[in-house]
């Protein structure tokens, strides 16, 4: 489609996808703060998670399955960004489109499987002995033995999901789609992706609110408003504070100088050389 029918389907599903990001980000928040470990005395990280998990089944799996669906209606935002970003030339692979589909889908898949997994393990672990001490760590370990499938499904969903909040930030921020600090926040979001179990709530914190900064700027509420490539339809850089505050001129726009007149300058007349007194004398 040309550049006017782009700009017409932005504005049609323009709402659409900001409201798919503000439920992906809501989901993401709920399904953190549902599940909660807690602390026991004498008990090792590992069997006291366990032990959590098989006290608190339903909210565990109930987490997991609200995680599995703010991945799926990631991709709506996703697929959004990514043609906005295709059609002012970000240098995305159209391969990439597969991309934005299956490796929300495969995170899902893997989330909830391996929710039910862990259920099965902590209660069989909740139903024996030891539990304390290094006994107890180590039989929870010989227990929570998963599938190779399960594990290399577990492995591509988030590889693939943190590569999205890497990449497609970053090239939406090169044709001036998203901020600087937006495709920087997307870059940290995907790492903490990679590390979400070592950093379990603050990794959804985080990517709960790239989600919801996201929606903010899709629907022109950033502060200074969208920025003009979205209403060109064309790769401009995002203006600097400097520039909205017309302290700098914008991209593109040149210093307006004093006028020149056209009309070239008269000469100024020669003086003439006054006779020498010596010519007078002899006169």
């Amino acid at each position: 489609m040309n550049r006017e029918q782009q700009l017409q389907w932005e504005a049609r599903w323009r709402l659409p996808a900001a409201i798919a990001a503000f439920a992906a980000g809501a989901t993401l928040l709920v399904s953190g703060l549902l599940f909660v470990p807690e602390d026991r005395k004498g008990i090792e990280s590992n069997p006291d998670f366990l032990l959590s998990v098989d006290e608190q089944s339903g909210a565990y799996l109930t987490a997991a399955v609200l995680a599995a669906t703010g991945a799926l209606i990631v991709i709506g935002v996703f697929l959004y960004l990514f043609r906005a970003s295709f059609a002012r030339g970000a240098a995305v692979p159209s391969w990439f489109l597969y991309l934005v589909v299956g490796a929300p889908i495969v995170y899902a898949v893997s989330t909830v499987w391996a929710t039910l997994d862990v259920i099965d393990i902590a209660d069989e672990f909740a139903g024996g002995s030891p539990i304390r001490g290094d006994a107890g760590t180590d039989r929870a370990r010989d227990i929570g033995g998963s599938a190779a499938l399960l594990l290399g499904l577990s492995t591509a969903g988030t590889i693939g999901l943190a590569f999205l909040f890497v990449m497609l930030p970053l090239r939406a921020r090169r044709v001036g789609l998203l901020t600087p600090f937006m495709g920087i926040l997307g870059v940290v979001v995907g790492a903490l992706i990679v590390f979400r179990a070592q950093f379990p709530g603050l990794a959804t914190v985080v990517q709960a609110f790239w989600l919801g900064a996201l929606g903010v700027l899709l629907l022109g509420r950033w502060p200074g408003g969208r920025g003009p490539a979205w209403a060109s339809g064309r790769a401009e850089p995002w203006p600097t504070a400097a520039q909205r505050r017309g302290v700098v001129p914008m991209p593109g726009e040149e210093e307006e100088g004093p006028e020149l007149d056209p009309t070239p300058p008269e000469p100024e007349p020669v003086p003439q050389r006054p006779k020498s007194r010596k010519r007078r004398g002899k006169r």
